[in-house]
């Protein structure tokens, strides 16, 4: 199960790294949120928004962009995975999603994150 909770945040890896919104939202439940900190700056907003505003105005990908999922936990229908990006927009970001399996299919519905 660990393995399809990790093609969930690898869909999401995949939607950032190249600029596809479309992918992210597919990474995401409709309803999902997301809050953290750029910098010193509290930041929220839906996942859609993100998508849409983010990712599909980001700038070119950079060819440094890497990432690591550092852990999976499953409990039954849920999940936790904790994510770590380098060189996104400029940034490294530390990323904890909350999971829950919709329907058969394994989703984000939230993302705490912060930059490192």
């Amino acid at each position: 199960m660990s393995d399809e909770v990790r093609a969930a945040v690898e869909l999401y890896v995949t939607g950032v790294r190249t600029n596809d919104a479309a992918t992210v939202k597919r990474a995401f439940s409709d309803d999902a949120v997301m809050w953290g900190y750029l910098g010193p700056d509290f930041v929220t907003q839906s996942a859609a928004s993100f998508a849409d505003n983010v990712v599909a105005t980001a700038p070119a990908p950079d060819p440094a962009y890497s990432y690591e999922i550092h852990s999976i936990e499953v409990t039954g229908n849920i999940a936790s995975a904790v994510l770590e990006e380098q060189a996104y927009l400029g940034a490294n970001f530390r990323n904890n999603f909350g999971l829950v399996k919709i329907d058969g299919v394994w989703r984000i519905t939230s993302k705490v994150f912060t930059t490192v």
